[in-house]
C-alpha cells in the first residue's frame, strides 16, 4: 500500500514538474511573442498603445515620428525571440518601405527589447531608435515626394499637343486672408475663371485652415490667361504660383481627346494598386487618363532624419523615373483650323478627318455647342443620306452599276408609313434615272425602292465592309456605327436611307468614306501601337466597288450641284450630304462626308435644315484649310 502511494505521489511530481516546465517554457515566451506582433502592427500601421510599453508616450511619439511621412506606412516584420543579459527578451524588427512598385524598398533592422510585467505579461521597450537606427529623442522621418517630369502628348511631325508649360496654378491661400474674405474671394475667382462658383466656394470651405485650394492653371505665354491670373491676385487671399504644368496648347484645344491633368483623386489612389499616390498628379479624361501609366512615370522619394533645428540627413532616396511621351496621328495644324471652323456653330458640332492611307486620325475636332463631350468619336446620330453610300454598296453587289436605272419617284409609302424626299427635291431628277444621279441628288425614293432587292442583312454587310461596325481601337472610348440585324418593313425601309435604328458617329461615317478612297476597309488609328490589328468584315471591300463608289460621290459634286466643292484646290472632291430628321417636333442633323486625294472628312451639326446648308460650309472651309 504505500509503495503505491509513493508511486503515486512520484507520478504527481512529474506531472506537476511538467506543468511547470510549459508554464515558465512555454507561456510566458507565447505572451511574449504575442506583444512582439502587436507592437510590430502597430508600428506598421503608425498606431500604437501605451498599454503595450514599459513607460506611457509611445503613441505619441510614434505619431510625431511619423508627422512628415504622409500616408507612407511600412511593413514589419519580427524575427526570432532570444535571451538579452539582462533578463530581458529581445526580436529584430525587419523594416520595409514600398516607396513605389518595382522600384528597392528602404529596409533595415531594429532591435525590440521585451520585460516581464505582472504575471505572464511583457511590455516593450520605445524609443526612437526603435523605428529607425540612429534615430534621437527629438527626431523625427521626413518623406520628401521628388515629382516625375510627365511626358508629352504628341502629334503628327513630332508637335506637342500637351505637355509641360509654363504656368501659374491660382487659387485661394487660406494662410493670407480670414476664413469669411477667403469665401468671398472664391466666389469672385470662380466667376473670372469660368468654373463653377458654388462648387468652388464648397471647396475652399472644406480645406484645412493652411490649404492651398486650386481654382485653375494658366499659361504664362498666354497674353489673354497671364492678364487673368495678374487681375486674380487683386482679390483677398488669391496667389498665382509660377510652375510647369502639363497642359494642351490651348485651353480647349483636343480637350476631349486631349484630357486634362491635376491632383490625382480618392478613386485614382485606390484604384492605382499604389501607382498612384495622394498628391500626384493624374490625367482626367482623354489619352491623359488612358494613358497615365505611360505618361506620368513614377514620382521618387527622399526619407531624411530631421532634428530638433530642423536640420536633415538623408537616409534614404529613390530617383523619380520620368515618363514616357504618347505619340498620336493628330495634326496640330489641322486640328486648330478644324476648331477654329466650329467656333461659330451654336449646336453640338463636330469634324473628323482620316487619312485614308493608313487610317491615321488627323482631326477629331469638336464645336462648342458639344459642351466637352466628345461628339466626334462617342456621339450617336442617324447618319441619314451619307448612309447610301453603305446602301450603294449593297446594291452594287446585286448586280447594279452607277448607270443602272432606278425608280425615283415623289415618295415612297411603306406598310402605310409615307417616306418623303427632301423639299425641293428637283422634278427634272423624277423617273428612271441612272443610280449615278439618283444617288449625287439624293432620291430616297429611289432606295427605298430597291428595299426588295437589298435585306437588311446585306445592309450588314456592307456597312462592315466599310468599316462603319467595326470596334473603335483608338485606345479611348469610341464608337463607330451600328445597324441593326433584323429590321422588316418600315424599319428596314428607314435603315435604307440611314434613318430608323441605325446610328453613326462622325469617326465612323469618316471612315466610311476613307474606306471608299483607300480602296479598302479601313480602321481608324489614333495611337499607334505594336500589335494593333486592322478590322478584318466579314465581306472585304473591293477595289473595283471602291471605283465605282468613288464616281458615286464625285457626282454629287459634278451632277448634283454642289459649286463650292468643285472650286476647293486641290484634287477632285467627292461627297454626300445627309439630313436626318428625328424627334418630334421633327429636327434636324447636318452631315456631309467627302474625299480628296488622301484625305477623307466627315462634318456633322446636331441640329440644323439640311446637310447642304449647315455641314456642307465646314467641309469647304476645312478642305479649303487643308489645301492650304
Amino acid at each position: 500500500m504505500r509503495r503505491g502511494l509513493a508511486l503515486v505521489v512520484a507520478v504527481t511530481l512529474l506531472v506537476t514538474t511538467g506543468g511547470l516546465v510549459w508554464w515558465f517554457a512555454y507561456l510566458p515566451g507565447a505572451r511574449a511573442r504575442e506583444r512582439a506582433d502587436s507592437v510590430a502592427a502597430g508600428l506598421a500601421s503608425g498606431t500604437l498603445q501605451d498599454a503595450w510599453f514599459t513607460a506611457p508616450g509611445a503613441a505619441a511619439e510614434l505619431t510625431r515620428i511619423y508627422s512628415g511621412m504622409g500616408a507612407l506606412r511600412p511593413q514589419v516584420t519580427v524575427g526570432e525571440l532570444t535571451s538579452q543579459a539582462d533578463g530581458a527578451l529581445g526580436a529584430d524588427l525587419t523594416w520595409r518601405w514600398e516607396i513605389h512598385a518595382g522600384k528597392d524598398p528602404w529596409e533595415y533592422t531594429t532591435l525590440l527589447r521585451l520585460h516581464r510585467a505582472d504575471g505572464p505579461d511583457w511590455a516593450a521597450e520605445f524609443t526612437p531608435a526603435l523605428v529607425a537606427p540612429g534615430l534621437e529623442t527629438t527626431d523625427r522621418l521626413r518623406a520628401t515626394r521628388l515629382s516625375a517630369v510627365r511626358g508629352a502628348i504628341l502629334g503628327e511631325g513630332g508637335e506637342i499637343l500637351a505637355g509641360n508649360t509654363s504656368a501659374y496654378r491660382v487659387g485661394i491661400d487660406k494662410t493670407l486672408t480670414t476664413p469669411e474674405s477667403a469665401l468671398a474671394s472664391a466666389r469672385t475667382l470662380a466667376d473670372l475663371m469660368g468654373i463653377d462658383a458654388d462648387r468652388y466656394v464648397a471647396r475652399v470651405e472644406g480645406a484645412g485652415s493652411k490649404a492651398f485650394v486650386e481654382a485653375r492653371v494658366l499659361r504664362r505665354g498666354d497674353p489673354a490667361e497671364s492678364e487673368l491670373a495678374l487681375r486674380a491676385v487683386d482679390f483677398a487671399g488669391v496667389r498665382a504660383i509660377v510652375t510647369t504644368f502639363p497642359l494642351g496648347r490651348t485651353s480647349s484645344f483636343a480637350r476631349p481627346l486631349l484630357g486634362v491633368v491635376g491632383e490625382a483623386t480618392a478613386e485614382q489612389v485606390d484604384a492605382s494598386a499604389g501607382t498612384i499616390r495622394a498628391g500626384d498628379l493624374a490625367g482626367r479624361g482623354g489619352l491623359q487618363e488612358a494613358r497615365n501609366h505611360v505618361l506620368a512615370g513614377l514620382s521618387g522619394f527622399v526619407i531624411d532624419r530631421v532634428d530638433a533645428d530642423n536640420r536633415a540627413t538623408e537616409l534614404f532616396s529613390v530617383e523619380p523615373l520620368n515618363g514616357t511621351d504618347v505619340v498620336t496621328t493628330v495634326d496640330a495644324d489641322l486640328q486648330q483650323a478644324a476648331e477654329s471652323i466650329l467656333a461659330g456653330v451654336g449646336p453640338a458640332s463636330a469634324l473628323v478627318a482620316i487619312r485614308p492611307s493608313d487610317g491615321a486620325i488627323l482631326t477629331a475636332a469638336v464645336g462648342p455647342g458639344s459642351q466637352g463631350f466628345s461628339t466626334s468619336t462617342l456621339g450617336q446620330y442617324a447618319p441619314g443620306s451619307t448612309f447610301k453610300v453603305v446602301t450603294s454598296l449593297a446594291m452594287l453587289r446585286g448586280g447594279a452599276t452607277a448607270d443602272s436605272l432606278v425608280h425615283c419617284t415623289d415618295g415612297a409609302v411603306v406598310d402605310g408609313y409615307r417616306f418623303d424626299n427632301w423639299q425641293g427635291y428637283p422634278r427634272t431628277a423624277l423617273g428612271d434615272v441612272p443610280l449615278h444621279t439618283a444617288f449625287a441628288y439624293s432620291c430616297n425614293s429611289a432606295f427605298l425602292n430597291a428595299r426588295d432587292t437589298v435585306s437588311q442583312a446585306d445592309l450588314v454587310t456592307a456597312a462592315g465592309s466599310l468599316g462603319l461596325t467595326a470596334r473603335a481601337q483608338i485606345v479611348l472610348p469610341g464608337f463607330l456605327g451600328s445597324v441593326p440585324e433584323d429590321a422588316s418593313g418600315t424599319a428596314h425601309a428607314a435603315s435604307m436611307i440611314g434613318q430608323g435604328q441605325v446610328l453613326a458617329s462622325p469617326l465612323g461615317m469618316a471612315t466610311v468614306a476613307a474606306s471608299v478612297a483607300a480602296g479598302h476597309t479601313v480602321t481608324p488609328v489614333l495611337v499607334p501601337e505594336p500589335g494593333q490589328q486592322p478590322g478584318t468584315p466579314a465581306v472585304p471591300l473591293a477595289t473595283h466597288e471602291a471605283d465605282a463608289l468613288r464616281s458615286l460621290m464625285r457626282a454629287v459634286v459634278t451632277e448634283g450641284g454642289h459649286a463650292a466643292l468643285a472650286t476647293v484646290p486641290g484634287d477632285a472632291v467627292g461627297a454626300k450630304t445627309g439630313t436626318a430628321s428625328y424627334g418630334s417636333p421633327v429636327r434636324y442633323h447636318g452631315w456631309m462626308i467627302a474625299i480628296q486625294g488622301d484625305l477623307a472628312v466627315a462634318a456633322f451639326t446636331e441640329d440644323g435644315s439640311s446637310g447642304t446648308t449647315n455641314a456642307e460650309p465646314l467641309v469647304v472651309a476645312f478642305l479649303e484649310a487643308a489645301n492650304g
